[in-house]
């Protein structure tokens, strides 16, 4: 039974596409009550073959919906679902809902140009039955497409902005690890370096006095070192007790091989973005290659929160040295520095950290934000 359960809880998640698993309950549940009122709907026909067709064609397209990441074969069973219901109309037709929920499903989970083609699909159904005269009001139910597209579009843009957040606040719960551990590394190298120095000057008095036959001395000087080394480890056993973390579980950090990734998930959201790439990225230490995702990360976020239209390139060049770019339009009069640390300067801070510079201008129509990483030694030191 438990394992029945977990395969259906699978199937479910792999519906939702990353969303909460409460989405793909309610939208296969209201999925399928839509599809039975709509064949009660037509129960007084005798008999209704166009609706129980219907019917099992949508029934289909949910079982495909839970075995199919994508959407788009379970969409296309649902307008022909609902077009062979249509072909009994009944007053007050509930089957249109089954269009727009559909198309609300599309455009959260699939990218824009899917789902606005998911969304003109839908309109031709409806449009259809109206000139066949199948349906009585087809505006209501174009406006239902319409809302539902735009519902689902803004459940995908507000998906996209929470992953960013997350991987902001992860970012910056590193940057803070990190920095804790460079304080606790400088703090072990203090506790050494001033114990192991006191402790040799001790015991070299205490080795002189020993020869000059003080013994007092000498008893007091090994005293002193005793003391010292004592509170040394009990401060280091500290130290590494707070260092005694496991980082087995840690989440991998992005790469610049990442990059194209991320450009992905925002041509999904609706941004126009164009992706050059130029020599071998894989070669890249680690270190820089995290700080030109993240670069591209901010700057492609700024666009979004920013630019006068959703266009943006990006070029990566991986020769001796490495470049990033990201050139959007730009309207002189909008603000583009960031408050919190978070923007521009926090992309310079992260590219200074590792011998790069990051720079960020903007002329009459666009705007150039452009990281380099020269080659030198300070890469070789970062991939080790």
């Amino acid at each position: 039974m438990r394992s029945a359960i977990r395969w259906l809880r699978s199937r479910i998640e792999l519906a939702g596409d990353g969303y909460p698993l409460l989405y793909p309950v309610v939208t296969v549940s209201g999925s399928f009550v839509i599809i039975v009122v709509a064949v009660i709907q037509r129960l007084p026909i005798a008999p209704p073959w166009w609706a129980l067709w219907g019917a099992a064609v949508a029934l289909l397209s949910l079982l495909l919906d839970l075995w199919l990441q994508s959407k788009l074969p379970c969409t296309i069973l649902a307008s022909v679902s609902t077009g062979l219901m249509l072909m009994d109309p009944v007053p007050l037709d509930i089957a249109p809902l089954f269009l727009a929920l559909t198309t609300a499903i599309a455009a959260a989970m699939e990218s824009l140009r899917a789902s606005l083609g998911v969304a003109a699909l839908s309109i031709s159904v409806i449009v259809v039955a109206a000139a066949t005269d199948h349906l009585e009001s087809p505006a209501a139910a174009l406006l239902a497409v319409l809302c539902g597209w735009l519902v689902g579009y803004m459940m995908l843009y507000q998906k996209l902005l929470s992953q960013n957040e997350v991987r902001d606040q992860r970012v910056r719960a590193d940057r803070a690890a990190l920095d804790e551990r460079r304080r606790i590394a400088r703090e072990v190298h203090d506790v050494i370096a001033h114990s192991l120095s006191i402790t040799m000057l001790n015991v070299t008095g205490a080795r002189r006095a020993l020869e000059d036959g003080d013994r007092s001395d000498a008893l007091e000087a090994l005293e002193d070192a005793e003391r010292l080394g004592r509170r040394a480890m009990t401060e280091i056993r500290y130290i590494v007790k707070v260092l005694g973390t496991d980082d087995a579980d840690a989440a991998p950090t992005p790469g610049v091989c990442d990059v194209e990734k991320l450009v992905e998930e925002y041509r999904r959201a609706g941004l126009i973005v164009t992706l050059d790439i130029v020599g071998d990225v894989a070669a890249v230490p680690a270190p820089v290659g995290t700080a030109l995702y993240r670069i591209a990360q901010e700057s492609l976020a700024n666009v979004v929160k920013h630019a006068p239209s959703p266009e943006a390139s990006v070029t990566l060049h991986a020769d001796d040295a490495v470049t990033l770019s990201v050139r959007n339009p730009y309207t002189p009069s909008v603000h583009r520095m960031g408050t919190d640390g978070s923007g521009i300067e926090g992309m310079k801070q992260r590219a200074r950290l590792l011998g790069g510079v990051v720079d960020a201008t903007g002329n009459s129509d666009s705007w150039v934000v452009r990281a380099s990483f020269p080659p030198g030694p300070r890469h070789a030191e970062a991939a080790v």
